[in-house]
């Protein structure tokens, strides 16, 4: 079991959330209903070469007409905001989990043009982690849920991702641990089957936070 850190409610005031990205607009930015924003998708590239495409929701007070004609398609991009969620409901009636980067800062004057990927979390476990091993390669994997809280009385519900060491500690863990994460933002594609068809069905995405480092905290 991890021995647990130590820090002020003074700190805990300032850092529950935190991410900056680097890498390039994907998409042209789309008007969301829900208010005066606009989503797009980021595309950072990890070290092993592969994309993860970041949802990002952005208010229209940061973005300027040249930017929402599409001219900046391709650009590379580095924003700063949190991570955060909302439920959906779905075409099959349920009520489906949203994760979005909610951006705070953009910047287009990039000097450099190394992708950034990292997130910082501090928040609580809302469910018993979920600990095994992969059947071929036999690493150790974890689930988590953790749950950030905001203003307002709000909380963001976050799906993370713990390997080996970090799975390992995590197995342990009980619901309401504190907890403070450091990682990245990925995306992963996967096949949804159709209930009524196990032969029909249709690529999903799915977005988590993969865990580098993790401690519990006692507040």
């Amino acid at each position: 079991m991890q021995e647990k850190r130590e820090v002020s409610r003074e700190y805990l005031q300032k850092e529950t959330n935190r991410v900056i990205i680097r890498g390039r607009i994907e998409e042209e930015f789309k008007f969301d209903y829900k208010g005066k924003f606009y989503v797009t998708r980021i595309a950072v590239r990890r070290e092993s070469g592969i994309n993860d495409m970041i949802p990002v929701i952005i208010s229209e007070v940061l973005l300027n007409p040249e930017i929402l004609s599409g001219k900046y398609i391709g650009k590379t991009v580095e924003m700063k905001g949190e991570f955060r969620s909302y439920n959906k409901l779905g075409e099959d009636g349920k009520s489906h989990l949203k994760l979005f980067l909610f951006v705070k800062v953009i910047n287009f004057k990039v000097d450099d043009n190394d992708d950034v990927n990292e997130i910082f979390l501090h928040g609580y476990l809302c469910k018993l982690p979920f600990y095994r091993r992969t059947s071929k390669s036999k690493r150790e994997i974890s689930d988590l849920f953790v749950a950030v809280n905001r203003q307002y009385g709000k909380s963001d519900y976050i799906p993370c991702i713990a390997w080996n060491r970090n799975a390992r500690s995590s197995a342990s863990m009980q619901i309401g641990d504190c907890i403070e994460l450091k990682g990245r933002i990925q995306s992963r594609k996967y096949f949804k089957k159709n209930p009524s068809n196990p032969e029909d069905g249709k690529l999903e995405e799915a977005y988590e936070v993969s865990i580098n480092d993790m401690h519990l905290i006692e507040e």
